[in-house]
């Protein structure tokens, strides 16, 4: 026997009940989703349109990287410094190995991995390549690898004086691509907020006084090479002490605190490719 069916009344009533259902799930989620300034704050970057709603579902995972970043920075910066005799006075980093590894390259790659998960491109980049920096950073002051016997004299075994200078420079080319790098990303952080433009400019200038330090050094000019170290530590503190500002506006951001500190959102005053496109296409 056939069921009978359902009488119209009762039809108009289940559709009623969803729509109602779907409009409050709608107004949740519209309550949830924070405004195009908060955004750009939790994400270090300007929202971008991207299918599923996984900004509701996980954590904002720049902190994270953040966080492991400046634990990692702001110690190597003293101790290229030498501030407080850290460093041996000699801008020696091996003491903080161990954060260049786990804070510095692991906390930023989760970072980048979460970022990247969540669709922001940007800002994954940056963590991703700040992570690869001090993953080889840690690796090159680790004894186990032993990075500088590459370098050694093919007769005697050992580096001498001319293979410790072809390290130096060899390493300093590395540092300064990493100032081009972050020079590119200092121009599209226009888009993003002053305290990630600051930061990054920053970095721009650290990378090639450090490289400089070590051109120097290959060079035997010991207080020239001291002088561009701790510039370029300088520079990178300066750096350090701006990200830790944003760190913590981000965790203010994230408990919903009600002192909300400012970063400077730049999105206002650099508009987007897409956003210009649209505006003409209203005025035509």
């Amino acid at each position: 026997m056939a069921p009978s069916p359902r009488s119209a009344s009762t039809v108009d009533v289940d559709d009623i009940s969803r729509a109602k259902a779907h409009d409050e799930t709608e107004r949740i989620e519209n309550v949830l989703r924070p405004s195009p300034s908060h955004f750009e704050k939790l994400n270090l970057t300007p929202e971008q349109p991207v299918a599923g709603k996984l900004r509701l579902t996980f954590g904002n995972p720049a902190p994270i990287a953040l966080g492991g970043f400046l634990l990692a920075n702001t110690p190597a910066t003293i101790d290229l410094m030498g501030w407080g005799g850290a460093g041996g006075g000699a801008g020696n980093a091996s003491a903080g190995i161990g954060a260049y590894y786990f804070l510095g390259a692991i906390l930023l790659y989760f970072g980048a991995i979460g970022e990247w998960i969540l669709g922001n491109t940007f800002p994954a980049v940056v963590f991703f390549t700040f992570g690869g920096f001090w993953g080889t950073f840690g690796a090159t002051l680790t004894p186990f690898f032993n990075v500088i016997n590459g370098y050694a004299n093919a007769t005697t075994g050992k580096v001498d004086a001319a293979g410790e200078a072809a390290f130096y420079r060899s390493f300093a080319m590395f540092l300064i691509f990493m100032a081009v790098l972050c020079l590119l990303y200092t121009i599209a952080a226009l888009r993003t907020n002053l305290c990630l433009v600051a930061i990054l400019f920053c970095f721009t200038i650290t990378f090639p006084c450090l490289a400089a330090s070590y051109f120097y050094g290959a060079d035997g000019l010991a207080s020239m090479s001291s002088t561009t170290r701790i510039v370029g530590a300088a520079f990178a503190f300066v750096a350090s002490m701006i990200g830790w500002y944003l760190w913590f506006s981000l965790i203010l951001e994230a408990v919903d605190f009600p002192v909300v500190l400012p970063v400077g959102d730049l999105t206002k005053y650099v508009k987007g490719r897409s956003e210009k496109v649209k505006n003409e296409r209203e005025m035509a």
